[in-house]
């Protein structure tokens, strides 16, 4: 008895003189919940198991992400940011990203979505980030996803710098052909002195893809695409983007103005070098007006002709890895479309002769659209936009178009209980010859659906 006393004494002062320690990081905590109801045709074509096959989708999902700060002083911190799911109902896999959602549950299916920390660095005005992090530059016309890196930043007002390293790929820690590595600098303006606030960025983008032909294939680009192996063929692939951003605010509109260039080459091997010349250019304006908003906008993006023989990348790639969001159908939306929906041959297999969401590449739009508040808790949206493809592609007729289509969103945006929000979503895609050239790519496209969203 008195050596299990002696012990809990031991045990009870361990704590006391770690208490203040403990009490020392502060801990906040934060979330997003998120159920959706989806129902589209045309986007994808499905095999069944009798090998009938299908155009259609029809399923539930949840999605529950799960944000811890932990706050040791104003000048260090550890962030941390898990995932739960994308889980469809009624999927008994009992690993993987959409597991847990059969009769039991039990699925194995949290993912880490960042893990960094955060510090200032002692005498300097410089801040670092290390670790698993989300990174955005140029509005995702360039990146946008979780990375493994390293950041550092500065802020000289009214100039923020930005200074990094991504480790892209790195599957075999003894050979560097299938490596990819990423630096890049990012120098932000912001003046908010007067009646608009004026923001201005300029990016220098290098990926370094080693042996691989990552960026010169646009079907690899969006993740989880799988790991990229080195091709011997290629000797160097380097990818250099140059991008600047204009945008100005004011109390009754707001414009933007993006412009990225693909710089570099990739070497090849008893071949000639093929260098990369694509490029993209974005634009928009909004419009606010009591309960109303409106906005006009469109982007270009350079491509290249099915029977180009040229040896350069005329249309515009992105490093690995971006997901741009845009239009509901085409776009992506708030219901994510399957990634990398683009123009399919006769086969049904994605051909990267146009892509959309994702990494958008001979494509352009023109779009007009708006909103009314009708109430507290009610908002209407509503817009147009017409694709089509920057160069000629070939269609089902055996020919070829650039005419892609036209498509209309409307949105229901209504707030239910303190911040749990319901979008209903319908679209329509009017198809046009370069949509596809596959037999039933001459089928419209549509997608309905419901959204719940808690952020917490």
């Amino acid at each position: 008895m008195r050596r299990h006393l002696t012990m809990l004494v031991v045990l009870v002062a361990s704590l006391a003189l770690a208490a203040p320690a403990i009490a020392a990081v502060e801990f906040k905590y934060g979330g997003q919940f998120r159920t959706r109801a989806i129902s589209d045709y045309g986007l994808q074509t499905f095999t069944n198991p009798d090998g009938t096959t299908d155009r259609n989708r029809n399923f539930v999902d949840t999605r529950l992400r799960l944000y811890f700060d932990f706050v040791a002083s104003e000048h260090l911190r550890l962030v941390t940011k898990w995932e739960v799911g994308d889980t469809r109902w009624g999927n008994p896999a009992a690993v993987g990203r959409s597991s847990g959602g059969g009769v039991g549950a039990d699925g194995v299916n949290v993912e880490t979505k960042n893990v960094y920390v955060d510090f200032g660095i002692p005498n300097t005005p410089i801040w670092a980030s290390v670790g698993i992090q989300g990174i955005k530059l140029m509005d995702s016309w360039i990146i946008d996803d979780d990375f493994s890196a390293a950041v550092l930043r500065a802020q000289f007002d009214p100039i923020g710098v930005k200074l990094g390293y991504i480790a892209a790929q790195n599957l075999n820690v003894s050979d560097e052909r299938d490596n990819i590595d990423a630096l890049f600098l990012s120098l932000d303006y912001n003046d908010h002195v007067g009646p608009g606030a004026l923001h201005a960025n300029l990016v220098g983008y290098w990926q370094y893809g080693h042996q691989t032909p990552v960026s010169a294939n646009p079907l690899g680009l969006v993740t989880p695409a799988g790991p990229i192996a080195f091709d011997p063929n290629i000797d160097k692939n380097n990818l250099f983007d140059l991008g600047f951003k204009l945008a100005y605010s004011m109390d009754w509109m707001s414009a933007h103005f993006n412009f990225v260039k693909n710089l570099g080459k990739v070497e090849f091997i008893g071949q000639p070098d093929a260098n990369y010349e694509g490029w993209m250019i974005d634009g928009g304006m909004n419009f606010y007006h009591g309960p109303y908003t409106m906005n006009v906008g469109g982007f270009y993006t350079s491509g290249m002709s099915f029977d180009d023989t040229s040896d350069n990348f005329k249309q515009f790639t992105y490093p690995l890895g971006t997901y741009k969001y845009f239009s509901q159908i085409m776009g992506g939306g708030i219901l994510d479309s399957p990634a990398l929906i683009g123009h399919r041959d006769g086969a049904g297999q994605l051909t990267g002769q146009w892509t959309g969401f994702g990494t958008p590449s001979n494509i352009w739009t023109v779009t007009v659209g708006g909103s009314w508040q009708a109430l507290e808790a009610t908002k209407v949206s509503a817009s147009y936009w017409y694709f089509g493809a920057s160069e000629r592609v070939q269609d089902r007729d055996g020919g070829s178009s650039r005419d892609i289509g036209h498509e209309l969103n409307l949105i229901l945006n209504q707030g239910i209980v303190d911040g749990l929000n319901l979008d209903l979503v319908g679209a329509v895609l009017f198809t046009g010859d370069a949509y596809s050239a596959e037999p039933s790519g001459g089928d419209d496209v549509y997608q309905v659906g419901a959204r719940l969203l808690w952020n917490f």
